[in-house]
């Protein structure tokens, strides 16, 4: 992964706090003639299996990849709470112990801008089946539609935390879809075919601490020393405490489906 940030300092609030994807997603894929039940499916950068527990109630056979020990343990604690049965490998997206040509499909949710793009590229046309599919999602809320999140911004700067891009997500300004434009031409570059791109907005409601849950796990939260973090997260919590809950965020996913042609 590049531009490192350490996602397992927070494994139990990325566990208890990071939401997942509304169900429509799945419809919207059905439309576009994708279905995961019984596929052999690969999850880059699984984090806590948010995602791996949503593709396996779709009936996919999941993979979780991830690099942090502690992220495992919390999605297998997660796993065993709801009945899922999903195997996990400690390793990078860079590099994956699993067979050539195994997969029907791999993802990265909220992933892909943490990778060497070039690495994984590489491992995903060694993995893919013909006609496999890579499917790369990010989802954010949008600060400029949300007072809640304006005013959490303005708390979290007042401290000294520089507010950025994650990863990737900041080496160019052009957007398509909200990916950073030249992501497509590394896909096209690769020998994937684009196959379907799309966005999605909705809201998401929050108690007072769950929004501050959240804020733990954002990528310029985690390397925060602790002490300044906490009072970062009492400040937070004391402004917004006496606004009416649930508090209604504005939320957008980005999709792209990329086929391994035949």
């Amino acid at each position: 992964m590049s531009n490192q940030v350490n996602f397992g300092r927070v494994s139990k609030e990325y566990s208890k706090y990071r939401d997942e994807l509304p169900e429509v997603i799945f419809e919207q894929f059905r439309r576009r003639n994708i279905e995961f039940s019984g596929k052999a499916v690969a999850d880059l950068g699984a984090g806590s299996g948010i995602f791996c527990r949503a593709l396996a109630r779709q009936g996919a056979s999941v993979t979780g990849i991830e690099p942090e020990i502690s992220l495992i343990s919390a999605a297998k604690a997660q796993d065993e709470a709801e009945g899922h049965s999903i195997h996990y490998i400690h390793s990078v997206a860079e590099s994956i112990d699993l067979p050539d040509r195994s997969l029907d499909a791999i993802t990265a949710l909220r992933a892909w801008h943490w990778f060497d793009r070039r690495s994984v590229l590489k491992e995903v046309r060694r993995l893919l089946k013909r006609n496999g599919l890579l499917i790369v999602i990010n989802s954010v809320f949008v600060p400029q539609l949300s007072d809640v999140a304006q005013q959490t911004f303005r708390i979290v700067k007042q401290f000294g935390v520089e507010i950025k891009p994650a990863g990737a997500m900041g080496e160019v300004k052009e957007r398509r879809n909200g990916f950073p434009v030249n992501w497509f031409r590394e896909w096209e570059e690769s020998g994937l075919k684009l196959m379907a791109e799309w966005q999605y907005d909705y809201d998401l409601s929050f108690t007072v601490e769950e929004w501050c849950g959240k804020m733990r796990t954002l990528s310029w939260m985690t390397n925060v020393e602790d002490e300044r973090k906490e009072r970062i997260i009492a400040r937070i919590e004391g402004e917004l405490s006496p606004l009416p809950e649930p508090l209604s965020i504005p939320h957008q996913y980005s999709v792209a489906v990329l086929i391994m042609p035949s």
